[in-house]
């Protein structure tokens, strides 16, 4: 039996989206706040995952905000395929710019330090794993990592019908998915009833297990109310249905 890659960077492409942003630093999601998530395959609990916005901070100087993203298996996927993985995302205090991306993936027989430092003079982003350093991808400006964007996300006004056009970098090249805002309905997942957008992003640039089906799909349910929480990623691909769902809400100081 296969499991599929339960990878962050997938994860966080499930909540991409784009960069038409409200007022500089006026942000709905509050430093410290924590979401946790529980994951499943075919019903199966296979892993959990976590979305926390750090405290503030600086970055050679340079006051940012800081994102963090863990996933990790247990049980009996651990066995099957293990997973330990951990993100951390630095961007302008305005979420328009990635100035720092880093990715600690340890998923099965993978095993990858990445870093990705961004000179925004010469709008340049390069890609180094293990120290390895890629040829500098050329970027412009407005462009996030695959995390940060999911904050970006939250803190923007859906409307159903209007596509969102995402744009972000991971360094190796510059994505732009198109994500379909298809519907409003009631969702109940661990950490309560909500009413929700659902939205469908385009999976044609995503890799993986998606890179291989055919008809793969992916459906996001986001919170109406704001600070629009991620509450239930639900793909169908290749290797079946996989499923996450928010548990947890933890708010700064909890």
């Amino acid at each position: 039996m296969n499991l599929p890659k339960l990878s962050p960077h997938t994860f966080a492409f499930f909540l991409l989206a784009h960069l038409l942003f409200p007022g500089e630093a006026d942000f709905q999601f509050p430093e410290g706040e924590k979401l946790e998530y529980s994951m499943k395959w075919a019903g199966i609990k296979v892993g959990n995952a976590t979305l926390e916005r750090m405290q503030d901070t600086e970055l050679d100087g340079t006051p940012c905000l800081h994102f963090n993203m863990t996933a990790k298996t247990y049980g009996v996927a651990d066995k099957i395929y293990k997973v330990r993985d951990n993100i951390h995302s630095y961007t302008d205090l305005g979420l328009r710019n990635t100035l720092l991306y880093t990715k600690r993936q340890q998923e099965g027989k993978t095993d990858r330090d990445i870093r990705v430092t961004f000179d925004r003079q010469k709008q340049l982003a390069t890609h180094h794993d293990f120290g390895q350093a890629d040829p500098p991808l050329e970027i412009r400006e407005g462009l996030l990592d695959p995390l940060s964007v999911m904050y970006s996300l939250r803190n923007q006004e859906f409307k159903v019908g209007e596509p969102i056009h995402l744009p972000a970098t991971d360094g190796k090249k510059v994505i732009n998915i198109k994500v379909g805002v298809d519907g409003e309905e009631e969702i109940e997942v661990p950490a309560g009833t909500f009413q929700a957008y659902r939205i469908v992003p385009g999976t044609g640039e995503l890799k993986g297990v998606f890179e291989k089906s055919k008809d793969s799909k992916i459906e996001i349910w986001m919170s109406k109310e704001k600070p629009h929480y991620p509450l239930k990623m639900k793909s169908k691909v290749i290797v079946g249905s996989f499923t996450g769902k928010l548990e947890k809400i933890r708010k700064p100081g909890e």
